[in-house]
């Protein structure tokens, strides 16, 4: 490579500063992660049909534009390098195990597998390991500390537990034996040793009822945003969700919340954690 002119850059910015540099490097980062696939998929995935506010997913399918704007989405962000650092360890562990030549990997990594589908659209997803020795479905998490705790003392929640099934029931319908299914939840802001892993025997019907009842709030979609207001309502982390406007009395456009969820008293408990 010929030797780099360090004047050349320089010479273009005339007169540039730390201040412009910091802003330059905000702008290149935070257009990367608003750009990212995962900022721009609209299609409904196994992450979100385990969601247990129908009307969040009605929101979604009928394809109503988000009106609670979080800003950038830096923690999915970090979950997603931690992914993408994981998957290249895995990678490397298996071209080192004996047989990979004769049997290929034990471990694979982000294959997409076909769940089923949603009032005629086929739904997939990238499933994040499968351990061919085992037949275990493991999906990675990253959480903070106080979500940590939680699904230490409470299992993954339903929407988790399902996203499992339902990548199970994905490599199923590929021809792969499925025993288990577990989540692996890292810690975001702790040391590794804090890490918690939730497993339990794959079962079919966790993913089919999913799916059935995200199918029949699909159908309900298609009537058109007057139908938001015949889903029911569900504590599923409402000030985070694209669709929470407080005080809203529009339901073809935005939502209140969930009563319980949005309490005073809930509130302010979620906010100090």
């Amino acid at each position: 490579m010929a030797e780099l002119e360090q004047a050349a850059w320089p010479d273009l910015y005339a007169g540039g500063s730390v201040e412009s540099l910091v802003a330059e490097l905000d702008w290149i980062i935070t257009d990367a992660i608003d750009n990212a696939p995962r900022s721009l998929q609209t299609r409904i995935g196994p992450s979100e049909i385990g969601i247990p506010c129908d009307r969040r997913i009605g929101y979604k399918l009928a394809g109503i534009a988000p009106v609670n704007e979080r800003g950038i989405a830096w923690k999915p962000f970090i979950g997603t390098a931690v992914h993408e650092q994981l998957g290249a360890i895995i990678d490397s562990f298996n071209a080192r195990v004996p047989g990979f030549n004769e049997v290929g990997p034990r471990f694979l990594i982000e294959w997409r597998v076909p769940v089923g589908s949603i009032n005629g659209t086929d739904i997939d997803g990238s499933c994040d390991l499968y351990d061919r020795v085992t037949g275990t479905v493991l999906d990675w998490k990253c959480v903070g500390g106080e979500q940590l705790l939680k699904y230490k003392a409470n299992g993954p929640g339903e929407q988790y537990r399902i996203q499992a099934h339902a990548y199970g029931r994905g490599w199923q319908r590929r021809g792969f034996k499925v025993s288990n299914v577990a989540v692996y939840f890292l810690p975001r802001d702790r040391e590794f040793d804090r890490r918690h892993v939730w497993s339990e025997p794959y079962d079919e019907q966790v993913a089919v009822k999913a799916l059935e009842r995200v199918d029949g709030i699909a159908k309900l979609a298609t009537l058109g945003p007057g139908a938001m207001s015949m889903l029911r309502t569900a504590d599923a982390w409402c000030r985070f969700c694209p669709n929470f406007k407080p005080g809203s009395t529009d339901l073809t456009a935005s939502c209140p919340g969930d009563a319980a969820a949005t309490a005073p008293s809930n509130t302010l408990s979620s906010l100090i954690a």
